[in-house]
């Protein structure tokens, strides 16, 4: 029979029914109870202490905040969290970039460069910067070359670094180098015909040099061509020059982007992209031969003809070495999806006939396309299609971004990195240490004559306000975007130089060429603004350069004789010129890119930034860029072309103020509009502009646009900090909740001083004042959706059209002069117009009755 054990340990007990427990056994009754007493024990005291741990572990979780760094570097990156949470920005510093070749290498016109052998074109399908790159062909010539050249200054005791983007067309190769330097690391032939690569020379001159970067389609036959774009001449450190032997041509290009003359960190912004990397089919090209409609944000339903007709997707980019997967294939029917490659030429993989695919990013497909083909004519519907990181499917979710982005320039010093500005958060708001400051406004300035020698002028604003140190920590370009050399005691020590002195004077040294002043004339303070503004003099009399497009050569300039005209640069820069009259000009030439001072302040400033968004992170990778140009809600106007309404379009009018290289949003009173199209179109300002049918234009309410800029700038990293346990969590949430709360309090208070706005009351001109005591007065006020109203009854003697009445301030000013039908009297009422200006001025736009002028009814949107 079994022995008696107790329940728990399981103990020897003693079975008191049998005779043979009268003998007493010590072993079975005291030591095997005691050991298996103590096992117990041990089991209980082990579970007890894996317990206190467990606990204090979770004690720790809850009370000590424990967070890890994490830097976001420039361009694209897969970064993996733990969990999902909050980034937290700790540091983010400028940098500026100074390209000695100012605006010439975006090869945005060819003009700018000067050929030998070969014939030059710009070709908006081979480029990697802005619109445009180079086609450099071979014409002539014994070397079978084709050359290009640009002129820099490099001075002894430097280090330089110049870097090219190149692609080999049927040419041997493509080359560059720079003559007059002698270089000492770099790679600089490429005869890769697949894509653009960069080329690069580093120089270290022991001497002053006058040079020239020379790029070069070097060939077998005449006929042959290269693409070249980008073209950059940097001066960096020693420290820099020594790295850069242990660095790969696509590390040197990633390091010195290139950028258009002077650049600081524009307008940073970091994004996660969703965990589906697919945007919803309304950014998608939908091809209209398969009939297809877009039922729903990811819902793609028509008729196909045949098989095999393809709707892409945008243009989708990853670091090299991402795994990625498609699926979606049990939503399909009679559809299948597809990767292909960027320039549409070669499938990566397929899930046709099967649920997913998945492949690995190389250098070749690191950018692609995700298509949508059709397996046969009838009807076909593709719902729920994934794209997600991992060699495994995931569920289907829409595509949600996370951004963080501000509007902000931030400057260090070009060389060194030095004096850097920097970005940091205070109560949920983000602020900038300001150390640099920048002026483009040179036609404000109160210029006047200094002195002159041959073939130059110099000339001097006095008492400048800026808190700035002198030119030594300074930058100055010209109009083309070339450097200004510093610091030249007089006019003829040398042109296109400036300087600035203790006492608060600036001095430009402006060639005749340039503002066409001669040797024998010394131009009014007007006629230096109109330089400023991009006019150029020239002698009407001299038989030349009179009329619509003038031919104005270089050597015809005013010297106090005959009569006086101003001529302006076709494109800005070029000496092609358009719009000449003999009226002094007062407004900026069209295509003119003013002057640019860039200054270290002599104490710093503490600025608030504009910002938008909260980067976070999902769980598991993440697909992150950091880039910047970033515009945030742009207003905007839309015009029509006779049949749908455009905003950035050059033919219109339209055009935002940068150049865009993608649109990624139109808000209409801060909603987002979905029925409007992103075209990628020549008619754009920049690559982009926005189509809206005129059945969804909102022609009483504000447009806005966030889109990215086409002209490029250095970048900088976002380094910060996200959670690792509950404690940091909770006390990121508590600290958003309550800055949220307070943010919410303003804008409440914010909005509704906006929604019972204050009137002001103008200065009235030319005589009128207001009408009487027991009417309104002429006032005027702005609402919370940027509609400036004005209101009142004015008396005057100046009835007269073209008569102002009064200006109104920045802020409340309309972007294009409007007209309003309005009424005055004396013995009996008169119809009149009155128009408002972009400069803010109202006045008579047809004779008035004096008695009374009643402005009622005046009203319009700043953004129009």
């Amino acid at each position: 029979m079994n022995e008696p054990k107790t329940p728990n340990l399981g103990l020897n007990k003693i079975d008191r029914s049998s005779p043979s427990t009268t003998y007493f056994d010590l072993d079975k009754y005291l030591d095997q109870n005691w050991e298996k007493i103590d096992e117990g024990v041990g089991q209980v005291v082990e579970k007890a202490e894996e317990t206190a741990a467990q606990v204090s572990s979770i004690q720790e979780r809850l009370d000590t905040e424990k967070r890890r760094s994490v830097t976001l570097e420039p361009g694209l990156q897969i970064i993996n969290a733990e969990r999902a949470s909050a980034f937290k920005l700790e540091g983010l510093k400028g940098r500026t970039l100074v390209n000695l070749l100012g605006r010439d290498g975006n090869f945005e016109s060819a003009a700018r460069w000067l050929l030998f052998q070969g014939a030059a074109s710009i070709d908006p399908a081979n480029k990697t910067e802005g619109s445009n790159g180079i086609k450099l062909t071979v014409t002539s010539g014994a070397f079978a070359t084709a050359t290009a050249v640009n002129t820099i200054n490099a001075k002894a005791n430097k280090f330089y670094i110049a870097v090219v983007d190149a692609k080999n067309g049927n040419a041997t190769n493509a080359s560059f180098y720079c003559n007059g330097l002698t270089a000492t690391k770099g790679v600089n032939v490429t005869s890769d015909t697949t894509k653009f690569v960069p080329l690069w020379r580093a120089y270290a001159p022991t001497s002053d040099v006058v040079g020239s970067v020379i790029i070069q389609t070097n060939s077998s036959a005449t006929g042959q061509y290269a693409y070249f774009d980008a073209v950059r001449f940097y001066e960096i450190t020693a420290d820099e020059y020594a790295a850069l032997d242990s660095m790969t041509p696509e590390q040197v290009n990633a390091k010195y982007p290139y950028v258009d003359s002077v650049q600081p960190v524009r307008n940073p912004y970091a994004i996660r992209y969703g965990e589906n990397l697919l945007p919803p089919f309304y950014e998608w090209l939908v091809n209209d031969g398969v009939n297809a409609m877009v039922e729903g944000p990811y819902t793609l339903t028509g008729t196909a003809t045949a098989a095999n007709q393809p709707t892409d997707s945008p243009l989708i980019s990853v670091p090299v070495g991402t795994t990625l997967t498609i699926s979606g294939g049990g939503n399909f029917e009679n559809g299948y999806m597809q990767i292909i490659n960027k320039s549409k030429t070669a499938p990566i993989a397929n899930n046709a006939g099967a649920v997913y695919a998945s492949f690995t990013a190389t250098e070749e497909t690191r950018e692609f396309y995700v298509r949508v083909q059709v397996q046969g004519a009838g009807a076909y519907k593709i719902e729920n299609p994934m794209l997600n990181i991992g060699s495994t499917p995931k569920p289907f979710k829409p595509r949600e971004d996370t951004i963080l982005t501000m509007q902000t320039d931030l400057f260090a010093d070009p060389v060194t990195g030095e004096n850097a500005d920097e970005v940091f958060e205070k109560d949920g708001r983000y602020f900038k240490l300001a150390k640099w400051s920048t002026f483009d406004d040179f036609k404000s300035l109160n210029w006047v004559m200094n002195d002159s020698a041959s073939g130059v002028k110099r000339v001097r604003v006095d008492n400048l306000s800026f808190n700035w140190i002198d030119h030594d920590k300074s930058s100055m370009t010209k109009y083309d975007g070339k450097v200004m050399k510093v610091g030249q005691s007089t006019a003829g020590a040398g042109s296109y130089t400036f300087e600035a002195d203790a006492g608060r004077q600036l001095f430009v040294v402006v060639s005749n060429s340039d503002s066409g002043w001669g040797d024998s004339y010394n131009p009014t303070a007007d006629e230096i603004k109109a330089y400023f503004m991009g006019w150029t003099m020239f002698n009407g009399a001299a038989g030349t350069g009179v009329g619509n497009s003038p031919d104005v050569p270089t050597n015809n300039v005013y010297n106090g004789t005959g009569i006086k005209w101003w001529a302006r640069r076709s494109d800005g820069v070029v000496r092609s010129w358009a719009d000449a009259t003999n009226i002094l000009p007062t407004t900026q030439a069209p295509n003119w890119t003013p002057y640019q001072l860039i200054y270290q302040l002599t104490t710093a400033t503490v600025e608030p930034i504009t910002s938008e968004g909260q980067f976070t992170f999902i769980e598991g990778n993440n697909h992150i860029e950091v880039g910047t140009g970033l515009v945030l809600r742009e207003g905007a106007k839309a015009i029509s072309d006779g049949a749908n309404y455009f905003i950035n379009s050059n033919t219109l009018g339209s055009q935002l103020k940068y150049r865009t290289a993608k649109i990624l949003a139109l808000y209409s009173s801060g909603r987002v509009v979905n029925n409007a199209e992103f075209q990628a179109n020549a008619n754009a300002y920049g690559l982009y502009q926005i189509k809206i049918p005129p059945q969804y234009l909102k022609q009483s309410e504000p447009y806005s646009v966030t889109y990215l800029m086409l002209d490029t700038s250095p970048v900088a990293a976002f380094v910060g900090t996200v959670s690792e346990n509950e404690k940091a969590l909770l006390t990121d949430l508590v600290q958003d909740v309550q800055q949220a709360t307070a943010r919410i309090s303003v804008v409440e208070s914010k909005k509704a001083e906006k929604d019972s706005p204050a009137w002001i009351t103008p200065t009235l001109l030319n005589g009128w004042s207001q009408y009487s005591s027991g009417y309104p007065s002429v006032q005027y006020t702005k609402d919370s959706i940027e509609y400036v109203h004005v209101r009142g009854l004015i008396k005057g003697s100046g009835t007269d059209a073209g008569t102002r009445l009064f200006i109104l301030p920045a802020g409340y000013r309309p972007k294009t002069r409007r007209i309003f039908n309005v009424l005055s009297f004396n013995a009996a009422p008169v119809a009149t117009t009155v128009e408002v200006t972009e400069d803010g001025a109202v006045y008579l736009g047809s004779t008035a009755a004096s008695l009374w002028l009643n402005l009622e009814g005046v009203s319009f949107n700043i953004n129009i």
